[in-house]
């Protein structure tokens, strides 16, 4: 009985001894350790994504608090990628939000989205974002009435990168929306801003009080999204206008819609 008991100990130290894997994990929250307690002992997993506990379990040479661990480097010492990360839908945009652990030496960010049931991620970011614990990126391009999953990538100094947990949004349906421009009133130059919830020839053209074509900013086909488009305060020759109301239209197809800015000179 002592022999056995010695064979089952010794397999499992083979088993849960040091090792060195970059990996992802799905395990319980909290601490799990190989006979030191909390960050101690041979083979450790510790700082998690911050989740409440929702009961505990012990034995001889374990802690286990429920929730779930995340990206991990498993060795004697460990540093976890990623806390925590979430997406939510504000504004027009989707907010992207996430921390990481205060050790995690990363040279920074990229994120990653991938539209409807797709497994093809794009990388939305043209350079890395910056390093730093709490970080946000806001997608301005997503779609109304669509659904994406995000990720985000953490880059370290040997060029290995942790990819996230994925988060998914689906964003309610919009329909064709003409913003009011800003500043406004304005001098020199505002932006106009509308969205479009389908890919339609636009027509968005500037008019005096009088229902004269002042300037046209946009005469073309575009996809579907939301578009800002900056006015100078000049006409279709290039030359300044007056001071005084105007009215700016946007005709996507059958609709239209109209609004009134005020220019001061």
């Amino acid at each position: 009985m002592e022999r056995k008991r010695l064979w089952l100990l010794l397999l499992v130290v083979c088993v849960l001894g040091p090792s060195a894997a970059y990996g992802q994990y799905d395990i319980p929250h909290g601490t799990f350790s190989c006979g030191s307690g909390v960050r101690g002992g041979t083979n450790i997993i510790y700082d998690t994504a911050a989740q409440t506990a929702a009961a505990v379990s012990t034995g001889a040479s374990y802690t286990v608090e429920s929730g779930f661990w995340y990206m991990a480097y498993v060795t004697s010492t460990v540093d976890v990628a990623f806390a925590s990360f979430a997406c939510e839908y504000r504004d027009d945009a989707v907010v992207l939000l996430w921390s990481v652990s205060a050790d995690a030496p990363f040279e920074g960010f990229n994120v990653y989205r991938a539209e409807g049931k797709s497994e093809e991620f794009e990388r939305l970011n043209e350079e890395p974002l910056p390093p730093r614990n709490e970080c946000t990126y806001t997608d301005e391009v997503a779609i109304p009435g669509r659904t994406y999953t995000y990720r985000v990538g953490a880059l370290d100094d040997g060029g290995g990168e942790y990819l996230s947990l994925e988060a998914s949004v689906t964003l309610p349906p919009k329909p064709l929306t003409l913003y009011q421009n800003y500043p406004n009133p304005f001098n020199p130059v505002t932006t106009v801003s509308f969205f479009m919830p389908r890919d339609e020839r636009v027509d968005l053209v500037i008019y005096n009080v009088e229902g004269k074509t002042v300037r046209t900013l946009v005469r073309e086909s575009r996809k579907a999204g939301r578009y800002t488009v900056p006015w100078n305060g000049r006409n279709n020759l290039g030359h300044p206008v007056s001071s005084g109301v105007y009215y700016y239209r946007l005709r996507v197809g059958k609709d239209v819609l109209t609004r009134k800015m005020v220019i001061i000179r």
